[in-house]
């Protein structure tokens, strides 16, 4: 009779004490290090392999769950991938993870070579704050940190913030996305591929009491900022490939903004005849200075003489090069800058419009180039006549250039270029395309106004947009340089 009573208190205290010591998880406030010693006690192993003081992931739903929850933390992991292995690292989510109803939010880890498997690359607040940009490469160590305190989340590689976001109460979710709000609930790292494998050499957290150091940030919200998300949470890679570190700009402004509204950038020197960089040398220097900053590296290739002043190897170096059709030589041997009113001549208005579908022909066949921006400009005298001089056949000449050189067509937010009927046709014919602001000074980036107002009215798609080639398929290697200019 008095061991029935004892044993339900015997049992409820082997309960408590289990709650209260080894079922807890690492303390709040202390930077803990999982390791051999203490992984079991923490995480839920399922086909993973420890060895050398490492954890393997090979097989595709490889997984270490946390047996703990947590609300608040800082998460650091120095890890890295092999031969095209892709995991996520998913944070407020369940203990089983369902890719079909997820829930909290997902850390993409994909260091592979542009435009092969997965778009997106390490660092990516998946659905949230998509990142485009490669940090780092497989087969290299890199680190990962994320970080949650109230409703700020942050995602760094390598010290430099790759993603970065602020939830607010009530946040709006597209359909069967609900759940991915932040919550005190579960960690989990997962391999979501058959390929390679993802090692992780070190791994620590940080959990923080919650209200300690969470205060609530506000959130600016208006109609744009609602679209730019749903466009994220569709996955629409948000990018504006055309940024100018100019008038004061600088790049951590330059990363501020992207990060702050939702896109990434890709940042552009000015090569050419009479601008900062005019050979190998200087060019070379520029992209060691931006090389491990958290953008696209561009290089804008100014005039027509840019194609004598650097070898292909040296211009490879960049992720994707582009120009536009605003310098060139008339009929006359007058060299035109559109964009300046004393060094532009029209002589005849008809005349001039041959000529300069002319020449943007004989650039998109000549030069090597990725993506034609500024496209259709016209200079101030004639743009008011935009729709009658830019006739289908013109507008058809074009296209079928930006077609057969496989180049895409910019979509530009600073000139509102080109017309939407522009955009329509060139999408019906296959062309693809980016999104660019071009910005001439620090207070001019906006927040990509016309490119998202295309992307409605023309009903591009993810397929319909442009991303970097790798390495090895990079035009400028296959094509060459032409042996005199364009233009």
């Amino acid at each position: 009779m008095l061991l029935k009573k004892i044993l339900p208190a015997l049992l409820l205290l082997t309960l408590v004490v289990c709650l209260t010591t080894r079922c807890k998880g690492p303390e709040p406030g202390v930077m803990t290090t999982f390791d051999k010693g203490n992984l079991e006690k923490y995480w839920k192993i399922t086909d993973v392999i420890t060895s050398d003081g490492q954890l393997q992931l090979e097989k595709n739903e490889a997984s270490a769950t946390s047996k703990f929850r947590v609300r608040d933390f800082e998460l650091n992991l120095k890890m890295k991938t092999i031969q095209g292995a892709i995991g996520q690292l998913n944070f407020a989510t369940t203990e089983s993870y369902d890719s079909g109803n997820p829930k909290g939010y997902s850390v993409l880890i994909n260091n592979s070579d542009y435009s092969i498997g997965q778009a997106q690359k390490t660092g990516s607040l998946s659905r949230i704050r998509n990142n485009f940009v490669r940090a780092t490469s497989d087969d290299e160590w890199f680190d990962l940190n994320i970080a949650v305190i109230g409703n700020h989340i942050k995602v760094s590689v390598n010290g430099k913030v790759m993603s970065e976001y602020l939830e607010p109460q009530n946040a709006k979710r597209l359909e069967g996305l609900s759940g991915m709000v932040l919550s005190k609930s579960f960690i989990s790292l997962r391999k979501v591929n058959d390929q390679g494998k993802i090692l992780v050499a070190d791994w620590k957290i940080k959990p923080i009491t919650e209200g300690k150091d969470g205060a609530i940030l506000p959130v600016k919200s208006d109609s744009l900022t609602d679209i730019i998300d749903s466009l994220n949470q569709r996955e629409f890679p948000l990018i504006d490939f055309h940024v100018h570190l100019k008038g004061g700009l600088t790049m951590d402004q330059a990363v501020a903004h992207a990060k702050e509204n939702g896109f990434c950038y890709g940042v552009a020197a000015n090569c050419g005849l009479k601008f900062p960089v005019t050979n190998d040398s200087t060019l070379n220097s520029y992209l060691s200075s931006i090389q491990k900053e958290p953008v696209f590296k561009a290089m804008q290739c100014e005039g027509r003489e840019w194609v004598t002043l650097f070898t292909p190897e040296a211009v490879a170096g960049f992720d994707y090069i582009f120009t536009d059709a605003m310098t060139w030589t008339d009929y006359k041997g007058r060299r035109l800058r559109l964009w300046i009113p004393e060094e532009t001549f029209v002589d005849n208005d008809q005349q001039f419009m041959d000529m300069l579908v002319g020449k943007i022909e004989a650039i998109l066949d000549g030069e090597p180039v990725d993506i034609h921006v500024n496209p259709t400009y016209l200079p101030a005298q004639l743009i008011a006549r935009y729709d009658e001089l830019w006739t289908k056949d013109r507008m058809d000449r074009v296209i079928n250039a930006l077609v057969r050189n496989q180049t895409a067509l910019e979509i530009n937010s600073r000139f509102k270029l080109p017309s939407i009927g522009f955009i329509k046709r060139a999408k019906a014919a296959g062309v693809k395309f980016t999104f660019g602001t071009n910005n001439a000074k620090n207070d001019d980036l906006g927040r990509l106004e016309y490119s998202i107002k295309a992307i409605r009215e023309a009903h591009l798609t993810t397929e319909d947009m442009f991303l970097p080639r790798p390495r090895g398929e990079r035009k400028i290697l296959k094509k060459g340089l032409p042996a005199k200019v364009t233009g």
